[in-house]
């Protein structure tokens, strides 16, 4: 159970967790497969559709996870699915198809180039909104501790896939994207601008320790798909006068360069040439990462392991010898939020609706008035294997209570069986039960012989 301490008291969660050792890398990753399988096999019991998606590892760790999502209006995560390949992904760590932009910001020889695209005379007039390039996009950020000024460079627009062809949809910054070229942007705050002078004109009088100010200029990779690419712009003279600070450049490195769009319905594919993309709200049910030494590095957690020469190379060892490191994964399923997703997924007007694998019972039967007396001899048929061995018994409750059969009708459905046998006008006339099953919307009379069967057969779907 994930509850703090009463300092800091939070909403309870339940939480499945597994913890996985292994000797080698190559070992972990078998065992993650196994237990990704195993997830999935476990999610498909529910007849529900739901998504494995790759994902950010986040403050965990490791470079490997996935999540197990059911789509959902209400979810608060947000899934990146191709309309065409079997590519999923949470919008943390989506990707794209990048295009090219017909042109690029300003190169540095060009009138005195600065990060943004004016003469070094007018920095200090500086306003993003009103110089920006007709086909440059500009946004601002600014660090936790208020020392830098984040100013990223995006296109003005991206190629989306649409029936008509090729279309154009207005760019917009990715979050995510700006978090891993800088992990210290603060993205709370509504004028960074406003905030960045501010704190440089407080750092001049008040705090002597004060960080130097800097400017971190961020541009996006479309632009270096250009030929020539754009330079790294020389520093411009000060933003606020009286105050020194540094431009940096996230210059066109390989492992550097960045796609800093956020992706939209219609973006093009990055894993095959007919799809498109469609961003979809999922509520995260599982999560599964692979860990490697992360912990157990730092812990000396190693094992005495008879491997290979070529494996132990491959290994990481804190200690002299034959002892390796372990190779770590964790997993875990939200058990009180499955519960929840699963509820909403299936409720309709009437009530709940649950599957079979976590329904209270299989069915439930109703008597009418008159067949009272002969509601057990369904039961019977229903739960045992009387003469029919080759089918197992089907979990059924019998509704024998004191109330009218409209109130239980009611209740059955506001409690969400999975299916329910009436035995009404049908059964006295002619030995037939009525069978509703809700989500299949089917109701139909069924004889008693075929009952179990069919009921049976109606459970497999569920």
């Amino acid at each position: 159970m994930q509850i703090t301490a009463f300092q800091t008291p939070r909403p309870e969660f339940l939480m499945k967790d597994l913890y996985t050792f292994d000797a080698t890398t190559e070992q972990a990753l078998q065992t993650y497969q196994t237990v990704r399988e195993t997830y999935n096999a476990f999610f498909s019991e529910f007849k529900i559709p739901f998504l494995t998606a790759k994902a950010s590892s986040g403050e965990i760790g490791g470079n490997l996870s996935h999540e197990y999502h059911f789509l959902s209006k209400k979810g608060d995560d947000n899934l990146v699915c191709c309309s065409s390949c079997d590519y999923v992904a949470n919008e943390e760590v989506a990707e794209s198809r990048i295009t090219r932009v017909h042109r690029h910001p300003k190169s540095a020889d060009e009138e005195g180039f600065t990060p943004q695209g004016m003469e070094s005379s007018s920095w200090k007039q500086w306003n993003p909104e009103s110089q920006a390039d007709d086909k440059e996009n500009q946004w601002l950020g600014i660090s936790q501790d208020r020392s830098t000024l984040v100013y990223a460079s995006l296109p003005q627009e991206v190629e989306i896939r649409a029936v008509a062809g090729k279309r154009y949809r207005k760019a917009e910054i990715n979050p995510y994207a700006m978090k891993r070229v800088f992990p210290e942007l603060d993205l709370g705050v509504e004028d960074p601008l406003a905030v960045f002078n501010a704190e440089r004109i407080l750092g001049t009088t008040k705090d002597k320790n004060r960080k130097e100010a800097r400017v971190l200029r961020v541009v996006d990779m479309r632009y270096y798909l250009q030929q020539p690419p754009p330079v790294c712009p020389n520093p411009p003279p000060t933003l606020i006068e009286g105050v020194e600070f540094l431009v940096q450049d996230w210059c066109a490195e390989a492992d550097k360069v960045v796609d800093l769009v956020r992706i939209d319905t219609g973006d093009l594919c990055p894993n095959c040439d007919d799809g498109s993309l469609k961003v979809e709200s999922a509520v995260e049910l599982g999560h599964t990462f692979h860990l490697g030494t992360r912990y157990s590095a730092p812990l000396e957690a190693t094992i005495d392991a008879d491997l290979s020469q070529k494996d132990r190379q491959r290994e990481v060892s804190n200690i002299p010898g034959q002892s390796v490191t372990v190779q770590m994964g964790c997993h875990g399923i939200g058990v009180s939020r499955l519960i929840a997703a699963v509820a909403d997924s299936l409720a309709d007007s009437k009530g709940l609706n649950w599957p079979r694998v976590m329904a209270p019972f299989e069915t439930i039967i109703i008597p009418t008035k008159g067949s009272e007396s002969e509601t057990a001899n369904v039961y019977d048929l229903l739960t045992t294997n009387k003469g029919q061995r080759s089918q197992e018994p089907i979990d059924a409750i019998l509704d024998d209570r004191k109330r009218d059969f409209g109130w239980k009708i009611k209740d059955a459905d506001m409690i969400g069986y999975p299916i329910i046998v009436i035995l009404g006008r049908d059964w006295k006339r002619e030995g037939k039960c009525e069978v509703q099953c809700r989500r299949l919307n089917i109701k139909v009379l069924v004889s008693a012989d075929d009952l179990k069967a069919f009921v049976a057969g109606l459970l497999q779907h569920l």
